[in-house]
């Protein structure tokens, strides 16, 4: 039973609530044949938000949107008579069917106006439509997004739907037993003729009064209704006295009476705030630090990219290369109100697309530039919130580059980009380049987009980064435009140029040198695991763990553990989630394989044996025993670098 429908039936012995009674979960679920499964699989895709920290935030709405409403038992329609009956109610009587979610009205969230309210349901078949309607909008569209602006994702899709007497109202609106900004203890009333729904939806205007100590003021047509007033006071106090705080209470009257349809405490009062409009913006890596102080305390992922970007961006300007834009906005919903302001910042980024961080829970969250502005009204709040945009810059290739311990230059490459290289998804080349961004060894090919300008920042700048950061590898995009240095990584060694990719023709590369035996593990493809490693839930600085990663990585943990650690992973491609199998296991196998995706630099640094080998990955498919025999590459492999 949900704390408002316990709330009016406790307040129904003191003051005018209409009758009403409540569907709960257990109810329902005997109403629903299939109401545990439609509840979990919204929970699903709830979970899949928070792992992925909102990355996919459009298509997981979508699937929220398109999952089924439950199906209704045989002997639905004689539960529900009887739960009329029970109340003194007729479904020939006009009705509302009212949501209360089992997060509404904490203390730090109300999600006021979130969920559905059905009004004026006459009929069986009314009534059934609107009990649905109203439980989905437990993981609706909007309900999901507020979950995942105050951090409650995880909490359960709980609904109790509560259908009560519709009142024919001529006046109805919100009592406040205090001012809910300043905290005077003063009756505020907001109303407007007709149904108050109109006046949460903000289809009406509304009038209000003040009664304190100074006597009554306000709208007149308001004002004039004096005995309503005193009505509507007397049962404020009530349950004021009842819930024993400030309180709000939604009302309506219908000329005779005045009626509680809700009543709760203020829960912002005393911790009111300034909500001012805010709207602006910055440079986030280029800009100084006098004009960043505006928008301090800034959040850590700001933070992170401000302290470790800002000192590469200068350093790519240095060598003719452009950084992506990243600005850093300060504002709120009504900063961003105007069109002129929002359409201001969008016309920054000159991208097709933008990436939008958002929150810790809303990450990394690419979406069309187009899109920007509706993303941000759904997202800003009355509070200003500081986020990060930064220009996709997609590009024709990704790269990332390394030095060699000889002075040279690892490249590897890919046209799936540079995001699906970390990640461990991307089909990948690789190709070394020496003094001048001369080309060597026999990879030419793998070089061909490339040309001499090109090659040659390549070289520069990841020797200059070496320089100025330490040991570290650089992650670019490249295209018509020329390149952009987008990042960089922190490495302990500098292992990847000495590995054998000697038999990459035939399906085969070193990924992290070793010796290892073990049953095989099989991991299948799985979007969800490409999902999860390409969200910001995986970093290369740490190991997650298994937990962290959700049920489906658990299970994989947990098969990991029960062979005793003696077990080879087995998967298609090097997803970054699959760190959190490193402490279990004793080598991986993939199909095919990246040399500085974030998982393999991770098993170089765990000395984790691994090897991307086609017929290897199909003989662990077939199940059995495995050896994995990767090695470093011959010093004669390829000619140096610096004799090139």
């Amino acid at each position: 039973m949900s704390s408002k429908y316990r709330t009016l039936v406790a307040l129904s012995h003191a003051v005018p609530v209409p009758a009403l009674f409540s569907l709960d979960d257990a109810q329902l679920a005997a109403l629903w044949v299939d109401h545990g499964a439609v509840r979990a699989q919204a929970q699903e895709v709830l979970a899949g938000i928070r792992l992925t920290a909102g990355a996919f935030l459009d298509r997981d709405l979508d699937r929220l949107e398109a999952i089924p409403s439950p199906r209704w038992a045989d002997d639905a329609d004689e539960r529900l008579a009887a739960c009329m009956q029970a109340a003194e109610l007729s479904p020939a009587t006009p009705l509302a069917v009212r949501s209360s979610g089992g997060i509404e009205d904490g203390a730090a969230h109300s999600f006021a106006g979130i969920f559905e309210s059905v009004l004026q349901v006459e009929g069986m078949a009314a009534l059934k439509g609107a009990i649905s309607r109203v439980w989905r909008s437990a993981f609706s569209r909007r309900a999901a997004v507020e979950r995942l602006r105050c951090g409650l994702l995880d909490a359960p899709v709980e609904m109790t739907v509560i259908v009560q007497r519709m009142v024919d109202a001529r006046w109805a609106g919100v009592a406040f037993s205090h001012d809910p900004i300043d905290g005077r203890p003063e009756l505020l009333v907001e109303a407007v003729q007709g149904i108050g729904d109109v006046l949460v939806s903000g289809a009406a205007v509304s009038q209000s009064v003040r009664w304190g100590t100074g006597g009554l003021s306000g709208d007149a047509p308001l004002r004039d209704a004096q005995e309503m007033l005193v009505e509507l006071a007397a049962i404020v106090r009530t349950v004021e006295a009842q819930l024993g705080t400030a309180v709000d209470v939604e009302w309506a009257s219908d000329g005779e009476r005045v009626w509680v349809l809700q009543g709760r405490p203020i829960t912002s009062l005393g911790t009111a705030t300034d909500d001012a409009p805010e709207a602006a913006w910055t440079d986030l890596y280029l800009a100084a630090d006098e004009d960043i102080a505006a928008f301090r305390p800034l959040p850590g992922f700001a933070n992170y990219f401000r302290t470790k970007r800002r000192p590469l961006a200068v350093l790519a300007h240095a060598h003719g290369v452009a950084p992506g834009t990243a600005l850093l906005v300060r504002g709120n919903a009504d900063g961003f109100g105007a069109a002129s302001r929002m359409e201001a910042l969008c016309s920054r980024f000159g991208e097709d697309s933008v990436v939008l961080d958002f929150s810790d829970g809303l990450r990394q969250q690419v979406l069309p530039t187009r899109e920007l502005a509706s993303r941000l009204r759904e997202v800003l709040g009355a509070k200003a919130s500081t986020f990060v945009i930064r220009d996709y810059v997609r590009g024709d290739w990704g790269l990332i580059t390394q030095p060699t311990a000889d002075g040279g230059v690892l490249c590897e490459c890919s046209a799936d980009g540079l995001l699906a290289i970390n990640r461990g998804s991307a089909q990948t080349h690789t190709f070394f380049l020496g003094r001048g961004g001369q080309v060597v060894g026999a990879q030419s090919a793998a070089a061909a987009p490339f040309g001499t300008r090109q090659r040659e920042q390549l070289y520069e700048a990841t020797h200059a980064a070496v320089a100025r950061f330490g040991p570290v590898q650089l992650e670019w995009v490249a295209g018509a435009g020329g390149l952009r240095l987008i990042d960089f990584s922190p490495i302990r060694s500098l292992h990847a140029a000495q590995l054998d990719d000697s038999h990459e023709e035939e399906g085969r590369r070193t990924i992290s040198p070793g010796f290892a035996q073990g049953a095989a593990l099989v991991v299948s493809a799985d979007g969800h695991l490409e999902d999860i490693s390409i969200a910001a839930t995986v970093s290369i600085s740490h190991m997650p763990s298994a937990e962290s990663l959700g049920p489906a990585m658990v299970r994989l943990a947990e098969r990991a553990r029960a062979g005793g650690g003696e077990m080879i992973v087995v998967a298609p491609r090097p997803y970054a989630a699959l760190a959190a199998l490193i402490p279990y296991v004793r080598g991986f196998v993939f199909e095919q394989a990246s040399m500085l995706c974030h998982l393999a630099i991770l098993l170089r640094e765990g000395q984790v044996p691994a090897i991307a080998s086609r017929a290897l990955y199909a003989r662990g498919l077939d199940g059995g025993s495995l050896t994995i025999e990767a090695r470093t590459a011959p010093r004669a492999a390829r000619t140096s670098p610096e004799a090139a």
